[in-house]
């Protein structure tokens, strides 16, 4: 995909998502998300030396055309241009997903609010019906489980979407989650 999204997009999708991060979050908290992502790049891919050994792997180097010799004009193609772009949006991307997950990591006690919220709800359904001898049911209960692995999976490849994503997204998709997991304990079998 990486090869599909020009350097400028990266660039604009970065500055878009970083606009609603702090029109969402507020000044403070989208600092702090901010300055997470920045930490564990730094701590992940700068410092380790993988940004700079990405770039040296795979640019041809001063040292490199100088013994290429008769190849020395290979070089100057327009290929290395495109490279050295399609190495600039992997790591743009590798940013933003680190970004993501800080803000995720940011709304944390209200997904875990959340989450206690439709557990219990789901909890007290549950009784109500065991308490009425209704039918609790296994396909619900199976389409909720279903539902959760499908939002987990779409949740990561998210991650390394290019395009901008709004800050309210995570709460939507808490929520979302959370009536599943109300639908899982409501519809779980009569003995646990």
């Amino acid at each position: 995909l990486a090869a599909l999204v020009p350097t400028s997009w990266s660039e604009r999708v970065r500055d878009t998502e970083l606009v609603w991060l702090h029109a969402g979050l507020g000044a403070r908290t989208a600092d702090g998300v901010v300055q997470r992502a920045e930490d564990g790049y730094e701590a992940l891919f700068v410092s380790p030396g993988l940004v700079a050994t990405s770039y040296r792997i795979t640019l041809p180097g001063d040292e490199d055309v100088k013994r290429a010799g008769a190849l020395s004009p290979l070089a100057t193609l327009p290929l290395w241009s495109w490279v050295a772009g399609r190495l600039e949006v992997i790591w743009a991307a590798l940013y933003q997903a680190l970004q993501r997950l800080a803000m995720i990591t940011a709304w944390w006690p209200f997904l875990l609010l959340l989450l206690a919220a439709a557990w219990g709800d789901g909890w007290v359904r549950r009784r109500i019906r065991q308490s009425g001898f209704a039918y609790a049911s296994p396909l619900a209960h199976a389409y909720a489980l279903r539902g959760i692995v499908v939002v987990v999976v779409l949740s990561g490849l998210v991650l390394f979407l290019p395009l901008p994503l709004p800050a309210l997204g995570v709460p939507l998709v808490g929520a979302l989650v959370a009536v599943l997991v109300g639908t899982i304990v409501a519809n779980a079998q009569k003995r646990l």
